[in-house]
């Protein structure tokens, strides 16, 4: 743990990308497109220039208040080294909250939710090269969820800037709104016991996928990728337990449309869409066509903001493996900034799985009361308060939970 403690300190120190919130795309003035502020069409992962400059001087404490001014100041200057040919990133996460325990009774625990390094090379105009490890898979080996992976890497071409953008690589399918929250419902199959991923936040697989970006008003994808790393993870299949939602030999086609209209009045920013997942054998018997035991993962949202005062996300998402399983959670979160350092948020989230086999359903409601607050530049603290409802027992669990995220 010295070794560990040593290395965070370090890296905060030398140079601390954030994979950050979806809502800020519709608070701030410069565009709602994910590749505004980061290098991957998606959102998440590591930052481009003008990312990175979007929120690093947010600060509820001048630095030059407690003698850190020059420290701050240095890290300001840019994420790019080597001529601009390198840019780098970094995300920290450590959360306390109470989770199940072998005895049945929850306590609350410690975890690094998340320690990720990040890096892209840039060698020429049309070739980005970026990568990911999370430092956080070393340390908590036992509370990893099956199929998750401690890294990701890919190449990012972008032949023209009319064209297409192709990425290549071993990285995560677009599925749904990429959120910083691992926890919410929306990505959670909502059974009996409690919430299972659909996917694990860092699930990754060997694959390509191709954006369309050149239309301000647009964003398209299609993709292809392996399902190996899918079929070690576990869904609940019914009362009786649980198993792998696809047979790990059948390959997984991901679509993503997103419209970005343009402004509706002053000050309000829009953008709407949705991915579609899908995994299926593929026959050839009799012409070429989708077989059996299929399984998709579906969502559509609609998001607006308000610039520098709210943002409103909504969000549907549909998990179903044929005959065995259909889930449909719906997530609405407001947002609304005090001022640029501080922005408090509610949630309410709506899960209902029904086993097809068994004929039996369950219903879970969320309630999150949080905020994020920018202590100093890069260290935001985040304070949530969740209810849990699950309509089939009695009562509620409530708890507080806490999360300090260092980036850069």
């Amino acid at each position: 743990m010295k070794k560990y403690f040593l290395i965070i300190i370090l890296t905060v120190l030398l140079v601390l990308d954030v994979q950050s919130r979806p809502q800020y795309s519709l608070i701030q003035s410069y565009g709602t497109k994910c590749t505004g502020c980061h290098i991957n069409t998606q959102g998440g992962g590591i930052r481009n220039n003008p990312g990175w400059m979007s929120r690093n001087q947010s600060a509820l404490i001048d630095p030059e208040s407690i003698g850190l001014r020059g420290l701050f100041d240095l890290t300001q200057e840019t994420n790019q080294f080597l001529d601009d040919k390198f840019t780098y990133g970094f995300d920290f996460r450590y959360q306390t909250a109470r989770w199940g325990s072998q005895s049945g009774v929850s306590e609350r625990k410690h975890m690094v939710m998340q320690w990720s390094n990040y890096l892209a090379y840039e060698p020429t105009e049309w070739l980005t090269i970026e990568g990911l490890y999370n430092f956080g898979y070393d340390i908590h080996s036992i509370m990893r969820y099956p199929g998750q992976q401690p890294g990701a890497a890919s190449a990012i071409i972008k032949p023209g800037e009319d064209l297409p953008i192709i990425r290549v690589g071993y990285f995560q399918p677009t599925i749904g709104t990429k959120y910083e929250d691992h926890t919410m419902l929306n990505r959670q199959i909502a059974s009996g016991q409690r919430g299972i991923p659909v996917v694990p936040d860092d699930y990754a697989e060997l694959g390509f996928q191709i954006d369309y970006e050149a239309l301000s008003w647009l964003g398209v994808s299609f993709g292809m990728f392996s399902s190996e790393n899918l079929s070690k993870t576990s869904i609940p299949i019914g009362l009786s337990g649980a198993g792998a939602p696809v047979n790990g030999n059948h390959m997984s086609s991901v679509f993503r449309v997103v419209l970005f209209p343009p402004e509706l009045a002053p000050g309000i920013n829009v953008f709407a869409g949705g991915t579609l997942f899908f995994n299926s054998p593929l026959k050839t018997d009799n012409g070429i066509y989708f077989g059996n035991e299929h399984y998709y993962i579906g969502n559509v949202f609609f998001n607006i903001g308000l610039v520098d005062k709210l943002a409103l996300m909504t969000e549907y998402m549909r998990t179903v493996k044929q005959t065995l399983l259909e889930a449909n959670n719906f997530t609405v979160e407001l947002n609304y900034q005090v001022f640029e350092p501080l922005i408090a948020y509610a949630r309410l989230e709506t899960g209902n799985t029904k086993y097809i086999a068994d004929n039996r359903d369950f219903t879970t409601n969320h309630y999150v009361f949080g905020a994020k607050a920018y202590i100093l530049p890069y260290i935001a603290f985040l304070p949530e308060y969740r209810i849990n409802d699950k309509t089939h027992l009695e009562g509620y669990a409530a708890q507080w939970a806490f999360q300090v995220h260092v980036f850069y």
